[in-house]
């Protein structure tokens, strides 16, 4: 039993040095394969692979996994019925039709920001539940397309990108572009945005029309009542003082009085001459013309202050009154005279700068995917490595130098 012990504790030793070498292997072994490890995550971190890296998967992105894009292209421009005084009505007129090429662009440019709105997106998807059915995005390609359960923002910034408008400095056209996973997407969407921009030039001309002739028209109807008041006070005024004129009556006034003064001068004629004959300047001859002189200078003096006396006629003032009426009168006529012309004109005016919407190619079903889109991603990613390598170029030499 002694012997024993020493037998189990040498075997104890035994093994130990016999596992102690396979634990320093293994040891070695890691030690070994970790420099391996690095060595290779450092060939991968360099600029090149990383730049190769990103290029392959964006390449493989737009050229793969990407979903197909149609595109549907239409061109129109903004015309008014007539053209503008000293300028041509053709587009292709050259320099002559400048003025009609500027208003177009300026149209153009207002279509532009109404397509982009609100208001044309609710009228063309009223549902947002369906714009994302019809725009939802499908494996692989889970970048493009419209998230379920996305917010009205996000459905506009979706909405926006599937348009473009894009008027033309040159000829002031616009041209209209719009893209769809499937090709009835893009055309349909072309087609409604074409009604939407004859509904929105529609509206403008009619609104602004509406706007000039209804202001014409009041203007017509406040001279007509302007003019009826004016003609009732003159009438009223009238029928206050007998249905006359009060000038035509001074004037009637003024002549009996010339006559009046006429008889007495004739007569004051008459006296001298008789007072010249007759020595006795009591004489009855002498005295019956003297007591009519007499008579006639009285009836002359109570003409005249009952005409101008306010408590007589007092024809000067009425005179004034009435004349101011007339005047009134004559003004409102005027008035009226110069409101149907305004009227007229601007009825003239409304349909000459009438505009509509000549569409001078119309959209076509697209028969085949845009790869444009695919080229042009694909630049923009080597357009960031070749921004990204000079911009880090430039940071390294600066932090070097400092």
């Amino acid at each position: 039993m002694p012997e024993s012990i020493p037998t189990s504790s040498s075997s104890t030793s035994l093994q130990k040095e016999l596992s102690s070498p396979f634990q320093v292997s293994s040891f070695l072994a890691q030690a070994q394969l970790t420099p391996v490890w690095r060595e290779r995550l450092d060939r991968f971190t360099k600029p090149k692979v990383l730049i190769s890296a990103f290029l392959a998967t964006s390449a493989f992105y737009c050229f793969v996994i990407g979903r197909d894009r149609y595109t549907a292209v239409s061109e129109f421009v903004i015309q008014q019925a007539m053209p503008l005084e000293g300028s041509s009505s053709s587009v292709l007129a050259g320099s002559a039709a400048a003025p009609q090429v500027l208003t177009s662009l300026v149209d153009g440019q207002y279509l532009q920001v109404y397509l982009e709105s609100s208001e044309v997106k609710s009228r063309l998807f009223p549902d947002g539940k369906k714009l994302e059915q019809d725009y939802r995005i499908k494996f692989p390609d889970l970048r493009t397309g419209l998230p379920a359960n996305s917010s009205a923002p996000d459905q506009l910034e979706f909405y926006r990108k599937q348009l473009s408008a894009a008027p033309q400095p040159l000829s002031g056209s616009v041209v209209l572009t719009t893209s769809g996973f499937t090709p009835e997407q893009a055309f349909n969407l072309n087609n409604a945005l074409l009604k939407q921009s004859r509904r929105f030039v529609n509206e403008v001309n009619q609104s602004i029309n509406a706007d000039q002739n209804q202001f014409a028209r009041k203007e017509v109807q406040i001279a007509e009542l302007n003019l009826k008041a004016s003609t009732r006070k003159l009438e009223l005024f009238r029928e206050k003082h007998g249905n006359l004129s009060v000038e035509t009556e001074q004037a009637t006034t003024s002549s009996f009085i010339s006559g009046l003064e006429s008889q007495l001068v004739e007569l004051k004629v008459e006296e001298a001459a008789l007072r010249r004959q007759y020595r006795d300047p009591n004489a009855p001859e002498v005295a019956f013309v003297a007591d009519q002189v007499k008579e006639l200078e009285f009836q002359i003096r109570q003409e005249r202050e009952r005409s101008v006396s306010k408590d007589g006629r007092d024809l000067n003032t009425l005179v004034l009154e009435e004349a101011e009426l007339i005047s009134d009168v004559e003004f409102a006529t005027a008035n009226l005279q110069s409101a149907r012309l305004a009227a007229d004109n601007s009825r003239r005016e409304s349909q000459r700068q009438l505009k509509f919407v000549v569409v001078l190619s119309q959209p076509q079903l697209p028969v085949a995917p845009d790869q444009n889109w695919r080229w042009q991603a694909f630049l923009a990613s080597i357009g960031i490595i070749v921004v990204a390598w000079g911009v880090g170029g430039f940071l390294l030499n600066a932090m070097r130098k400092s």
